[in-house]
């Protein structure tokens, strides 16, 4: 059984709330966004994510995580402020809600520092550091955004697949080790696709 089905299997209906109180805050928060091609509505994307993490056994933290993981980098202060309250009023146990923040926290590129490369390389160190977790959601976010660049110009698609190679070789290891080994390969194999022809 996975760690979301022993999870839902204690208060089904009440462990599914906590997850959709999270998807609703994302929506909320991320309402009148849309994705790079401006037609696709942003909140797609986290919501996808989330799906992914699902998919790969992630549990309702790692799920919870991935819904809320975008928040900070793409939305206004009022959300960040709001983001940290929800998490903390989460009616989950007091480590639970600290991973959530934790994974949250690790996903969010750093705007100070100066430029993408270093931006991503600063992120996926905090990955490393987080909880394990962080790990799968960050796989998870790189293969739908992996997915979503495939009707992009060439240009950002070649800088992405670098940028895809850097998180592939700084998370396998832990990948790995907490037995993200599907998610992982999926992403392997999707960088190493023909995007177009998919």
């Amino acid at each position: 059984m996975s760690p979301l089905a022993d999870f839902l299997a204690t208060k089904p209906a009440h462990r599914l709330l906590v997850i959709k109180t999270a998807a609703d805050h994302a929506s909320r928060a991320h309402k009148g966004q849309m994705r790079k091609d401006r037609r696709t509505p942003y909140i797609t994307h986290p919501a996808r994510v989330a799906g992914l993490v699902g998919t790969f056994n992630g549990s309702h933290v790692a799920i919870i995580a991935a819904w809320l993981h975008d928040v900070y980098e793409d939305c206004s202060p009022e959300w960040l402020i709001k983001t940290d309250e929800l998490i903390e009023s989460l009616p989950l146990p007091a480590d639970e809600r600290r991973e959530i923040a934790a994974i949250v926290d690790a996903m969010t590129k750093r705007n100070t520092i100066y430029g993408k490369t270093a931006r991503l390389s600063d992120s996926l160190d905090r990955i490393l550091d987080a909880p394990p977790e962080a790990t799968l959601v960050k796989l998870c976010d790189r293969i739908d955004n992996l997915l979503d660049s495939a009707d992009r110009n060439g240009r950002f698609t070649k800088r992405y697949l670098a940028s895809t190679d850097v998180v592939i070789d700084k998370l396998s290891v832990r990948a790995s080790l907490y037995g993200y080994d599907a998610a992982l390969g999926i992403l392997v194999q999707i960088r190493h696709a023909n995007l177009k022809k998919l």
